[in-house]
């Protein structure tokens, strides 16, 4: 299996995606989701992978999708726009995540925001260190996008915690991200690998089984409204891309100034 955008790593039944894009903060394409799914297959039907974690490489999780140069050629599922659509790479992505019998950890090396936010949200642990800073951003340029993180979030922080992050935009840093419970572990930046193998090595030697019951019961209910949801999520998706704030938000991200919202 041959890997472009991330590398893939199996050791002492710890399986690892690392985002190898740094220089763009790991901005996600869609060859990188593609082969985001391929490694999630592969740890499902390996049964020596007993723990799966995403990183990134370099000073970033994720900086989300890449709209600065595209997200390029999309290989597999339906025309997006076209009359047999599916619900998307990211919907698939998530449900693979909440559906794999084997505990899945979001290790945090710095920012993440956007669809890095999502990828998060669908793991089971988000961990971290004392130097990341997360929250999806994307409101403050009138993208609404939501790829699962309005059923994901409030269940994880709380309604209100949720409407905040996602109505502002705003960027928290790991303090608070553990404090309302984004963050399972928060470790400080100097024993952070130290403490991430740790964490890691003791999943991989856990009951996956006993694990999996725990995961898919917790998950359940989520994964029962997760097709009608996104359905709905997309529709909305298709309203707002016709409002002029979006298209002001699209501009003044590309001329790197304020947006001048009107509200239509």
């Amino acid at each position: 299996m041959a890997f472009e955008t991330v590398l893939f790593e199996k050791h002492a039944g710890v399986a690892t995606v690392t985002m190898n894009r740094p220089e763009k903060l790991n901005a996600m394409t869609w060859r990188m989701i593609e082969e985001f799914l391929d490694a999630v297959e592969d740890c499902r039907q390996d049964e020596a992978v007993r723990v799966l974690v995403f990183t990134g490489a370099g000073r970033a999780f994720s900086a989300g999708d890449d709209i600065v140069d595209g997200m390029g050629e999309r290989t597999r599922g339906g025309n997006p726009g076209g009359v047999n659509a599916d619900r998307g790479l990211h919907h698939q992505l998530v449900k693979a995540l909440l559906e794999l019998p084997k505990p899945v950890v979001a290790a945090l090396n710095g920012r993440c925001h956007g669809a890095g936010f999502v990828l998060s949200l669908a793991c089971d642990f988000r961990v971290g260190h004392t130097d990341t800073l997360v929250g999806d951003i994307r409101s403050a340029r009138a993208i609404f996008a939501g790829q699962g993180v309005p059923l994901l979030l409030p269940r994880l922080i709380g309604q209100s915690r949720a409407m905040d992050l996602l109505m502002t935009g705003r960027v928290i840093d790991a303090t608070e991200a553990e404090r309302i419970g984004y963050l399972a572990r928060l470790w400080p930046r100097d024993t952070y690998e130290v403490e991430l193998k740790a964490f890691l090595e003791e999943l991989a030697q856990g009951p996956t089984r006993t694990y999996a019951a725990w995961k898919l019961t917790v998950n359940r209910a989520v994964l029962n409204e997760l097709d009608s949801y996104t359905d709905y999520e997309r529709a909305l998706t298709d309203v707002v891309r016709q409002t002029e704030d979006y298209a002001e938000g699209r501009t003044s991200f590309r001329e790197k100034r304020a947006p001048k919202y009107l509200g239509r």
